[in-house]
C-alpha cells in the first residue's frame, strides 16, 4: 500500500511539473503569412493587339489579418487593378494585373512588387512574361542621332524589318519627309529580312530637322512601315551642370565641382581656368585623357556677385571651333524680409 502511494505521489509530481512547464511556455505571437498562387505567369505567344490580364492570388496562411498595402508595377506598360487590401487567415485575396504588349516585340518580362505586413516577406516580386509576335517586325521604329555641332557626320543607323509570316514580302523605296536624312533598303534574305539604313548627313550649313520615313509593303498585315527620325545637335564641349549657382550669402568659403565632357571625335586639351573676380580660384583636372575633366572653383567667404554684372568661368581649349569654354556664374539673391507692421 505504501509503495502504491509513493508511485502515485511521483506521478502526481511529474504531472504538476509538466503542467507548469507548459504554462511557462510563451504563447506564439499572431502574425500574417502570405503565400502567392505563383511567382511567375507566362502569357505565352501573343499579338501586340491582345489584351493581357492575369489574377494573382495571395493566401493568408498565418493567424492574423494580412494587409496588402501596395502593388507597384515596374513600368507604365503594366498596371494593377483594384486588389484585395485585407485578407483574413485562411482566405485568399485577388491581385489583378494587366500588361499592354502594344510597344513590344519578342520576349518580354515585366515585374510587379507586392508590399504587405508579413514580417517574414514584406515585399514580393512577381513576374509577367510573354512572347510578342508581330507579322512584320520593325526594330527600332525610332532613330535618333546626336551629331556634334560644327563637325561633319556621316553616321548610318540600321532598322531591321523581319517578315514572320509564310508569305513573301516585298518593299518599295523608302520616302522621308526631311531632306536631312538619306535612306536605303537592303535585302538580307529575299522576302523575309531587310535592313532600312538611315544616314544623317549633318554639316555646318543645315540644322537638325526631325522627320518620318515610310516604306510601302506587299503585306496586308502591315501595308506601310513607319519609322520616326530625329537629331539633336550637341556642343563639342559641355559643362555639367551648365552653370555655377552660388548661394545668396557666403559666410564661409564655397567650393563648386563640375564635370566637363568632350563630345567631339578628336581629343581636346583644357588649360588656364580663370574667374575674373578677386579671391576666386579655379583648377581643372583631367579624368579621362582628352575626353573628361573635373573642374573645381573656390569662392572666398563673403563673396558677392555685383548687381548687374555678369560673371563667367573661362577655360582655354584646343578645339578649333571653341577656343574658350565659358560657364556662367550666378548668385541667388536673398529674398527681402517682409515688413512687420506694428500696432498703433
Amino acid at each position: 500500500m505504501n509503495r502504491f502511494i509513493k508511485v502515485l505521489s511521483v506521478v502526481s509530481t511529474f504531472t504538476s511539473f509538466s503542467f507548469l512547464a507548459q504554462a511557462a511556455e510563451p504563447t506564439p505571437t499572431a502574425q500574417p503569412q502570405i503565400k502567392m498562387s505563383e511567382m511567375v505567369f507566362d502569357f505565352g505567344k501573343v499579338k501586340p493587339t491582345d489584351t493581357l490580364k492575369h489574377d494573382f492570388w495571395a493566401t493568408n496562411t498565418g493567424n492574423a489579418l494580412l494587409e496588402i498595402t501596395d502593388v507597384k508595377p515596374g513600368c507604365g506598360c503594366t498596371t494593377a487593378g483594384e486588389w484585395d487590401k485585407k485578407v483574413e487567415p485562411g482566405k485568399a485575396g485577388k491581385i489583378p494585373i494587366a500588361l499592354n504588349p502594344a510597344n513590344f516585340s519578342g520576349a518580354v518580362t515585366k515585374y510587379v512588387t507586392v508590399s504587405c505586413n508579413d514580417p517574414a516577406q514584406s515585399n514580393i516580386s512577381l513576374q509577367l512574361k510573354a512572347e510578342i509576335w508581330r507579322p512584320i517586325d520593325v526594330q527600332p521604329n525610332f532613330v535618333f542621332f546626336m551629331p556634334v555641332e560644327g563637325e561633319e557626320h556621316n553616321e548610318v543607323k540600321t532598322v531591321k524589318i523581319v517578315n514572320n509570316t509564310d508569305e513573301m514580302l516585298t518593299l518599295e523605296a523608302p520616302q522621308c519627309t526631311s531632306p536631312s536624312f538619306k535612306t536605303e533598303i537592303k535585302t538580307i534574305r529575299a522576302g523575309k529580312e531587310f535592313e532600312l539604313q538611315v544616314q544623317y548627313a549633318y554639316s555646318a550649313t543645315n540644322t537638325a530637322t526631325p522627320g518620318s520615313i515610310s516604306v510601302k509593303t506587299s503585306s496586308t498585315n502591315l501595308p506601310v512601315v513607319n519609322v520616326s527620325v530625329s537629331a539633336a545637335l550637341q556642343p563639342a564641349l559641355v559643362a555639367i551642370p551648365n552653370q555655377i549657382v552660388l548661394p545668396g550669402a557666403l559666410s564661409t568659403p564655397f567650393k563648386h565641382n563640375m564635370h566637363i565632357r568632350n563630345n567631339s571625335s578628336a581629343p581636346v586639351k583644357l588649360s588656364d581656368p580663370i574667374v575674373s573676380a578677386e579671391g576666386v580660384t579655379a583648377k581643372v583636372t583631367e579624368a579621362q585623357p582628352g575626353k573628361i575633366w573635373m573642374a573645381e572653383i573656390e569662392f572666398p567667404a563673403n563673396f558677392q556677385v555685383a548687381a548687374g554684372k555678369s560673371l563667367e568661368l573661362e577655360i582655354k581649349t584646343t578645339h578649333p571651333k571653341m577656343p574658350v569654354l565659358k560657364i556662367p556664374i550666378i548668385q541667388v539673391q536673398p529674398t527681402p524680409a517682409a515688413a512687420v507692421t506694428g500696432a498703433k
